[in-house]
């Protein structure tokens, strides 16, 4: 018997052979049914592949293909290129979804219109999976909720209460796509890109407030090191979301993106430092002083140039301000809004 597909599940792999069947399983043990689970194996070397062969072949909701290695962002690409759902979700190989996920971004999405939906991410510290305790099943997934027209929302981290710039969790009306892709030159910031096009081309947002998206945040952290190709691409992107959002008076957003890209270029400096690359500590300098000598930069609360000059001085002692001022930012917003 056929089953309909409402719901692509786009999953690129590349040498996670010891968290793809958590991953793929909690895609498999989602309330939500009506889905086609792809998997995009980008040349893998360790056994990921293997693992994606078998259980293909146990669930016709399953379609596997194999590609030489040609970054996420081709990956994911062609999970675009070949999904038969209404609606596109995307989920790191390496990451974990709550049983109602689906389910609940479906519901609201239909309900709203939206273009896109996200949802909040609970950050597992282990590498091995473990249930977080709060995920317990709801009888109405769709209550903690929120609807963000595209005039209100902006793609930066920790902006408006939503995670915007990365892409897994996220589920995408296919119809809002259209010709948009991953921009496979990049190899950090593509999702932040695609989302940006994807609201500057006037999708709206739902927010679901449950931490329904296991990420582990360990393991994406052990790479964090940026080329100056890297951090240009990046602030090429944030640049434009800012300038996209000053062009259409969102200048409180805009503000908040321009501080944004100030914790960026500490970060970037302070990597420059303590690898020893010259180079890149020459590049952030320069973008340092042209971005203060620009007129956004001069709306920038006084507190936070205080502890952006500090950045440059003193990191360590940035960085737990900078933290605790993100967590005050996302945690308190967000209990005040649920």
């Amino acid at each position: 018997m056929e089953y309909e597909t409402k719901i692509s599940v786009i999953i690129p792999v590349y040498n996670t052979e010891q968290y793809i069947w958590d991953c793929v399983k909690s895609v498999l043990e989602q309330t939500f049914t009506y889905f086609e689970l792809i998997l995009i194996d980008d040349g893998s070397q360790d056994n990921s592949r293997k693992i994606c062969e078998k259980v293909s072949a146990k669930d016709k909701r399953i379609r596997f293909i194999h590609q030489e290695h040609r970054g996420v962002s081709a990956a994911r690409n062609a999970g675009i290129d070949m999904a038969k759902g209404e609606y596109l979700f995307f989920l790191d190989s390496d990451d974990v979804i709550h049983p109602q996920l689906l389910e609940a971004q479906y519901k609201l999405l239909k309900k709203t219109q939206a273009a896109i939906a996200t949802v909040g991410l609970y950050y597992g510290r282990t590498e091995k999976f473990r249930k977080p305790l709060n995920w317990k099943t709801k009888t109405d997934c769709t209550e903690k909720s929120q609807y963000f027209t595209n005039k209100k929302v902006s793609v930066c981290p920790g902006n408006d209460k939503i995670d915007l710039f990365s892409i897994g969790g996220k589920m995408i009306r296919r119809e809002a796509v259209r010709t948009i892709r991953f921009d496979e030159k990049l190899t950090k910031g593509e999702d932040t890109k695609l989302l940006s096009m994807l609201i500057s081309d006037g999708a709206d947002v739902v927010a679901l407030f449950m931490d329904w998206y296991y990420y582990r945040k360990g393991r994406a952290e052990k790479g964090s090191v940026y080329s100056i190709e890297e951090c240009r691409n990046i602030y090429k992107i944030q640049e434009s979301v800012r300038n996209f959002e000053i062009e259409n008076n969102k200048i409180s957003k805009a503000v908040y993106t321009e501080w944004c890209l100030l914790c960026n270029m500490v970060v970037w400096y302070e990597m420059g430092k303590k690898n020893h690359d010259i180079k890149l500590e020459r590049y952030i300098k320069k973008l340092i002083k042209s971005e203060r000598e620009s007129e956004i930069f001069s709306k920038v609360d006084w507190c936070r140039k205080i502890i952006f000059y500090l950045g440059c001085i003193d990191y360590p002692l940035y960085k737990r301000i900078a933290d605790f001022m993100f967590w005050f930012h996302t945690k308190i917003e967000y209990r005040f809004l649920s």
